[in-house]
């Protein structure tokens, strides 16, 4: 078989594939006698029929037949032997049922297609990235601690016989009504508000104060087209607000009995707890702001063409599922806020960002020998599983039962490219002023 490549630029080759005239009279040949053992024709016994009267009477269907069984292996060796991945968009020239086969002759077709594109990676040293550890100040680790110390507050009625002030908090209910219709979590009975510290908005807060114990207020506002409650945006509402009780706020001890209520041997051991997990917070912020910044520089750096067909195959899918996924939720896509103007050219962007970095990481996993075994692919799923409560068996059936096991295996093996990608970049040089 002889194979001529041409190629025709953006990521499209065209083949010239020959197959051989003695594979052709061979395949011509094995077709006939198979043939011959299961046809009956008029005068002869049933598989003594002779070959010349099957080659005059069946010869379409023995072509036919032929290159059935010899084109598409051709096809794919000649992608073997050429080392071309084939992304779809195959244009047979000509078609095989228009295809010409003679005895003794060479057959010869071309096959026009999408083809994953050569490119050039960049060194891995000059891709640049903060390496810095991350750092926790003893500041937020006080702050955090404070939030923590507010969660927990208490609230006491106070027996005064005066309104509220500006730094009090009280307890109050409330409910936000348009057209006459509760909002969706629009109501809360005996909610304790700390004023001035944007609890509420700044309208309803400002009706509380000078407000007396028992007393109630209705309260009307018009909310911006572009708020951000879609249940609110644009609407007239009102807020009926009641208040039960002008109330001092007592904040717990910071002490081992507040560290043993959240179920930590002391003071100290809280602290320390909370400073590792706020550690471990920024390491997995770091993590991703590092993996974010090689990708970008990745694809900056290499040049690739990505087939418009591969692109447009993307979207066009994404669109059908979005679509899909809104009429099972009995929306439409201008109720989810979805402009079908714009979403094409989004969707786009996203689909080459994908592709580039599925065949720059193919190719680097490739290159280092990054493979995820099974082994480590089941004691993540179970590690996924425990994290979910969910049984590990079960979770892996889930996976494979919707074909997504491999896809989990791929993000694992993604995992591993950018361990390599990170430690092998180059550190940012601080600035020094």
């Amino acid at each position: 078989m002889k194979v001529e490549v041409e190629k025709l630029g953006n990521s499209q080759v065209r083949m010239r594939v020959e197959i051989a005239a003695e594979e052709v009279t061979q395949e011509l040949e094995r077709n006939c006698q198979d043939l011959r053992s299961k046809v009956s024709v008029p005068g002869f016994r049933k598989g003594k029929v002779p070959l010349s009267i099957l080659k005059s009477r069946f010869a379409e269907h023995l072509k036919a037949e032929a290159i059935q069984n010899l084109v598409p292996p051709a096809y794919e060796q000649a992608l073997i032997s050429e080392r071309l991945i084939p992304l779809g968009n195959l244009e047979l020239s000509p078609p095989m049922h228009q295809m010409e086969l003679k005895e003794d002759q060479p057959l010869v077709f071309e096959a026009t297609l999408d083809v994953k594109p050569d490119f050039v990676l960049p060194e891995y040293e000059d891709l640049t990235i903060d390496k810095s550890p991350p750092n926790v100040p003893r500041e937020e680790v006080d702050e955090y601690i404070e939030r923590l110390q507010e969660q927990f507050a208490t609230y006491v009625p106070l027996e005064v016989d005066r309104s509220v002030e500006e730094s009090d908090s009280v307890r109050i209910d409330w409910e936000c009504l348009v057209d006459g219709t509760p909002i969706t979590d629009g109501s809360k009975q005996d909610a304790d508000i700390d004023i001035g510290k944007g609890m509420l908005l700044p309208a309803v807060e400002a009706e509380v104060i000078g407000m007396s114990v028992d007393e109630s207020r209705q309260i009307e506002m018009d909310f911006d087209d572009d708020h951000e409650n879609p249940e609110l945006a644009g609407k007239h509402a009102i807020f009926n607000v009641a208040l039960r009780a002008i109330t001092e706020k007592q904040l717990p001890s910071l002490d081992d009995e507040f560290a043993k209520d959240l179920e930590y041997e002391n003071y100290e051991q809280l602290r320390g707890a909370i400073w590792n997990n706020l550690v471990e917070e920024q390491k997995a912020i770091h993590n991703q702001r590092q993996r974010e910044d090689i990708l970008e520089q990745l694809i900056e750096k290499t040049a690739i063409d990505i087939p418009d067909s591969i692109v447009d195959q993307h979207v066009q899918q994404t669109i059908q599922n979005i679509l899909q996924r809104l009429r099972g939720e009995g929306q439409t896509p201008e109720q989810a806020g979805i402009d079908m103007e714009k979403l094409p050219t989004e969707l786009r962007e996203d689909a080459i960002k994908q592709t580039k970095q599925a065949w720059m990481f193919d190719v680097i996993a490739e290159r280092e020998n990054i493979r995820v075994t099974d082994d480590e692919l089941d004691i993540e799923i179970r590690r996924i599983a425990e994290q979910q409560n969910r049984d590990p068996q079960k979770y892996t059936s889930l996976l494979r039962e919707s074909n997504r096991l491999e896809e989990f295996r791929d993000t694992l093996r993604n995992d591993k490219v950018y361990r390599l990608l990170i430690q092998r970049a180059s550190a940012k040089q601080s600035l020094i002023i």
